[in-house]
């Protein structure tokens, strides 16, 4: 299948996708980290993030002093708060297992 084909195809299943990710109520007690990047994002991002914390009843929202971008730790060095952040997530979904 050719580049443009899978595009149309990703595109084309994107708001099935979607449909089911804006009825989503819950994540029940799921660990759930939220990270959202200190600069570059719209004033109302912060509130929707918060939202997105709430699914789960053992989850986290962090501000990073990141941006929206590939993170490298040893070339970026505010990439090592967005680590963490997933590292932590890491570890708590291995502690429920």
């Amino acid at each position: 299948m050719s580049q443009a084909a899978l595009l149309v195809r990703d595109i084309e299943a994107t708001p099935p996708a979607l449909n089911r990710a804006a009825r989503l109520t819950t994540l029940g007690d799921r660990p759930r980290s939220v990270v959202t990047a200190a600069t570059g994002s719209r004033a109302e991002w912060a509130a929707q993030q918060d939202d997105l914390a709430r699914l789960s009843t053992t989850s986290a929202h962090r501000t990073v002093r990141a941006r929206h971008a590939p993170h490298s730790s040893r070339t970026r060095p505010d990439a090592a708060d967005s680590g963490r952040a997933i590292a932590d997530i890491v570890t708590a979904v291995k502690a429920r297992s």
